[in-house]
């Protein structure tokens, strides 16, 4: 191999991996979708000419906004009115009045004085932690968390001490015996997924919560998965386990179910203020575009009003698709709430399932290395609160045949 495509093992890997699952026809990824409604696309697969017809159970629009005419039509007036780019970035080139009332939106969504929007959720993980936490700091983090949250506190320059998953105990056990790093003051910072989006299960937020207090460590909740989808006001894990009074800052993305795009941090004022004039991953990029930000100001306001019940249809969904798929002997590894996992174990076999499944209609997300640990793959679904209850019927059917398929 000649040394300009010689990318080391571990890419090597990856690319050998992906050669193998098209050469095959079992590659998963990167569908291209043709046409989307809300529950619906047509799909052409990389090695195909042809597209069809799949009902998604792929998606993160939990609350079936994507096509909602008032989140359209924020996102055209928005662009009529301010164009489709920013000047620039935000400190110099400016930002506009619809960013600033989506901002206050987002604060007096969550219950905190104060947010900031951010280009994507990644970002908003990688500016929080940047800017809270650095060298001489101590971060205590489940080891099942977000790889965003992860490459925040790589590039941090904190200590971070792992817990194992949703362990209380773990993590008090780590908060007693760990101090900074040679001795030097820092502080303390607790970061958690609140919905584990790999996983489907919610972190133990009350326990870790207490935990925060009593070792005057600041906690950090991404309510990526469960903003807007969980608790009586959709303010996520934090509101409906009861903390959210107790939670610092907490980041999300306005792509789930928001039905944009962008991320956010709502927190204390000075603490935004901080992020605002410090946060790398915002001051050196250009603001959202006013056509994203128009459409997540007509989320919050279609949730306002109609929020309520598109969350009780996605819980009901949700619960009778676990309900269904534990009828029918299929695992879904904990599952919580509207992300429902089923384990499959090796990589290619996950890729054959979650393409056999799309060339027979219904569209997953399959988890593989390096998103998941090796020997750890899995079919993500995500319910949507327009699923019928033939939706979740027909992908129940279709992914008990395709795993039992797969066993023979």
């Amino acid at each position: 191999m000649s040394p300009l495509t010689d990318f080391g093992t571990a890419h090597n890997s990856t690319l050998e991996a992906v050669d193998r699952l098209q050469k095959d026809g079992a590659y998963p990824l990167f569908p291209v979708i043709t046409q989307r409604e809300v529950t619906r696309a047509w799909i052409r697969p990389h090695d195909t000419a042809v597209d069809h017809p799949v009902t998604v159970f792929g998606s993160a629009d939990y609350l079936g906004l994507a096509r909602h005419p008032k989140v359209v039509q924020g996102a055209l007036d928005a662009t009529r009115r301010f164009g489709t780019g920013m000047y620039g970035i935000q400190a110099v080139g400016g930002y506009t009045t619809l960013h600033e009332e989506l901002e206050e939106a987002l604060a007096a969504w969550s219950g905190h004085p104060g947010a900031l929007l951010f280009p994507t959720g990644m970002q908003a993980n990688l500016g929080v932690l940047g800017t809270l936490a650095g060298p001489g700091d101590v971060v205590f983090a489940d080891r099942f968390n977000h790889q965003s949250i992860t490459m925040g506190l790589e590039l941090s320059g904190a200590a971070v001490r792992a817990f194992r998953h949703n362990d209380p105990e773990h993590l008090a056990e780590l908060l007693r015996t760990a101090g900074p790093p040679a001795g030097r003051p820092g502080r303390r910072l607790i970061v958690v997924d609140g919905l584990f989006s790999a996983d489907g299960d919610l972190a133990p937020l009350p326990e870790i919560a207490e935990l925060a207090e009593r070792y005057d460590a600041l906690l950090v909740v991404d309510e990526a998965h469960s903003a807007g989808t969980l608790g009586d006001r959709g303010r996520g894990a934090a509101e409906l386990l009861e903390v959210r009074d107790r939670v610092d800052v907490i980041t999300g993305t306005f792509t789930k179910a928001f039905a944009s795009s962008g991320g956010f941090a709502c927190a204390g004022t000075e603490m935004v203020r901080l992020l605002r004039h410090s946060a790398r991953s915002y001051l050196l990029s250009a603001g959202l575009p006013a056509g994203t930000v128009g459409a997540s100001l007509a989320a919050l306001q279609v949730l306002a009003q109609e929020g309520e019940e598109r969350r009780r249809r996605l819980r009901d969904n949700a619960a009778e698709l676990r309900r269904a798929l534990a009828a029918a002997g299929v695992d879904t590894a904990g599952s919580m709430a509207h992300v429902v996992v089923v384990p499959v174990g090796l990589m290619d076999r996950t890729a054959r399932v979650a393409r056999r499944l799309a060339d027979r209609g219904l569209l997953v997300c399959p988890l593989i290395p390096p998103a998941v640990p090796i020997g750890g793959a899995r079919l993500r679904l995500g319910v949507s609160a327009e699923h019928t209850a033939d939706d979740i019927a027909n992908a129940v059917r279709l992914l008990s045949e395709a795993l039992a398929g797969e066993a023979q």
